[in-house]
C-alpha cells in the first residue's frame, strides 16, 4: 500500500524519534558500561589471585573479547539484582565433579554468597565474577585442566573447534546456561560411560577408582570434539585396537605396542593407505644399535635376513616376504613419528598380557581383517584378493577411497558391558598426569 507523501514523512519521522528513544541508555547503564569497560580492560581481572598461570589468562582474554562484542553490558543482572539463570550457571558448578572437575576451582561458593546478597554496587564485580567462572569451566570441561605435554613432551592435545564466547552468548540467548555448558564435554560413548563409572566408584567409596576414571575423562577432552562417525582407536595400555563406527566397536583385536623406552607415541591422524607386502625401511638407530652389532657377529646377516644396503645411502631395507619384519601388510597414516600399523610374523607375543615389545609402530593380530574391513568399498578387493596381495612377495601399495581418522591415545580406564576396565599403566603416564594436576 502507498503512503501518502506528507504522511509517509510524518511516518519516518516518528519512526526515527522512537527509535531513538529507545535506543539512548539510561543514565544508570551508562555507569555501569563504563565500569564494566574500565574492569574489562585491565591487564588481569581484579580476583587474578584465582586463576594464576597460562589458562587463567587465556580465559580472562576470552572474557574481554566477550564483554567488548557484547557492548559492556551487564548479563548476568539487571544491575539492581542477579538474573534467573544466574541460579542455573551455580548450579551446574556444583554439579562439576560429575565430570571429574573441582567445584572450588570456579568459587561458587564465593559467587553464590555475592548473589545471595546482591547490591548494585557490586553488579559490576559479580558480572565479570560469573562471567569468568562460566569461561573457566567451559574451558576445562571442553580442553582440560592440564596440558598434555605435561605428562609426556610428545603427547599433543588435538584441536578443538570450541568457541566459548559463542557457547556463553547461546547459553545467555537461550536462557539455560547449564545446557550450553554441558554441551562443551566430550559427547563420545566412551566419555559418558566414564562418566557413569565416576558415580559409582564415588559411591563405594573407590577413591583411587575415582582418581583414575577422572584422568581418563580428562584425556577425552584432549581428542577432537568431533572424532567422526567411523574411526580406528588403539588404545596403548590396552593393547587393542577397535574400529569404532556410531559410538560402537565393530572390529577389535590384540595389538603389541612400543617398549618403555620406544613408546608408541599418542596422536590423531588419519589413515590413507594399505601397503601388501611392503618392504620395511630399516630406521638408522635401529641399524646402529641392532644391525650392524649383529652383522660384526655374522657377515652373512644381512643376506640371511634379506636385508639390501644402498651403498650410496648407507640405507637399509629388508624385502618382502617370509621374515619380512613388517609381515604381509602395513597401514600407513602419515606423521613425523613415522610410526604405523603392521603385520608381524612374531605371532606369540599375542598370548603375552603386557605387549610392549616393538619399537614404537603398533603390530597387529589379525592385519587381514583389517585391510577387508577398510578395502570393504572397493569391491575388487575380495577376501581372496587380499589373501593373494598379502604372499605376492611383491609391495603394492592401495589408496583407500576415503582416509578414515585414527587415534593413538592412551586410557587406563574405561566402560565395558557396563563395567569398569582398568589396566596398568604400562609408561607411567599415570603417574606423571597426577604431578602434572599437583603443580597446577
Amino acid at each position: 500500500m502507498l503512503i501518502p507523501g506528507p504522511s509517509r514523512a510524518l511516518l519516518i519521522v516518528s519512526l526515527v524519534t522512537f527509535g531513538a528513544c529507545h535506543s539512548r541508555p539510561k543514565p544508570q547503564d551508562v555507569d555501569a558500561t563504563a565500569a564494566v569497560k574500565q574492569a574489562v580492560e585491565a591487564r588481569a581481572p581484579s580476583f587474578a589471585g584465582a586463576d594464576d598461570g597460562e589458562r587463567g589468562h587465556q580465559v580472562w582474554r576470552e572474557e574481554q573479547r566477550f564483554y567488548k562484542q557484547n557492548g559492556y553490558r551487564l548479563v548476568w543482572s539487571d544491575g539492581k539484582r542477579p538474573r534467573g539463570y544466574a541460579e542455573g550457571l551455580i548450579r551446574t558448578l556444583r554439579a562439576a565433579g560429575e565430570h571429574g572437575l573441582e567445584p572450588a576451582d570456579y568459587h561458587v561458593d564465593e559467587l553464590d554468597a555475592a548473589r545471595n546478597s546482591f547490591a548494585a554496587a557490586q553488579a559490576v564485580d559479580f558480572d565479570l565474577r560469573a562471567t569468568h567462572a562460566y569461561l573457566r569451566y567451559g574451558w576445562d570441561l571442553s580442553r582440560g585442566t592440564i596440558d598434555p605435554e605435561d605428562v609426556d613432551p610428545q603427547w599433543h592435545a588435538a584441536p578443538r573447534n570450541t568457541d566459548l564466547h559463542n557457547a556463553l552468548a547461546s547459553g545467555l540467548g537461550e536462557g539455560d546456561v547449564a545446557r550450553s555448558l554441558e554441551r562443551l564435554a566430550p559427547g563420545s560413548p566412551q566419555y559418558v560411560g566414564l562418566k557413569h563409572q565416576l558415580v559409582k566408584a564415588r559411591a563405594s567409596g573407590d577413591a583411587d577408582a575415582a582418581h583414575q576414571i577422572a584422568m581418563n575423562m580428562e584425556r577425552w577432552r584432549w581428542l577432537p570434539d568431533d572424532l567422526g562417525p567411523r574411526y580406528l582407536l588403539v588404545n596403548i595400555p590396552a593393547f587393542r585396537l577397535d574400529a569404532i563406527e556410531n559410538g560402537k566397536s565393530v572390529l577389535d583385536m590384540k595389538v603389541v605396542t612400543g617398549k618403555k623406552d620406544s613408546p608408541t607415541p599418542v596422536l590423531a591422524d588419519e589413515m590413507t593407505t594399505v601397503v601388501f607386502s611392503p618392504y620395511w625401511n630399516i630406521p638408522d638407530d635401529i641399524v646402529d644399535k641392532e644391525i650392524r652389532p649383529k652383522v660384526d657377529q655374522d657377515p652373512s646377516y644381512l643376506e640371511k635376513n634379506h636385508i639390501e644396503v644402498d651403498e650410496a645411502t648407507g640405507r637399509h631395507r629388508q624385502l618382502p616376504g617370509p621374515g619380512n619384519s613388517l609381515g604381509q601388510v602395513k597401514f600407513l597414516f602419515p606423521n613425523h613419528y613415522n610410526v604405523y600399523l603392521h603385520d608381524t610374523p612374531a605371532q606369540a607375543l599375542f598370548e603375552r598380557v603386557e605387549r610392549d615389545f616393538s619399537h614404537g609402530c603398533v603390530r597387529l593380530d589379525r592385519p587381514a581383517d583389517l585391510a577387508k574391513y577398510l578395502l570393504r568399498d572397493q569391491p575388487q578387493w575380495t577376501e581372496a584378493k587380499i589373501a593373494e596381495a598379502m604372499a605376492a612377495g611383491t609391495e603394492q601399495s592401495v589408496a583407500l577411497k576415503q582416509p578414515i581418522p585414527i587415534y593413538l591415545v592412551y586410557f587406563t580406564a574405561w566402560e565395558e558391558g557396563g563395567a569398569l576396565k582398568r589396566v596398568a599403566d604400562v609408561y607411567g603416564y599415570d603417574r606423571r598426569h597426577v604431578a602434572a594436576e599437583n603443580t597446577q
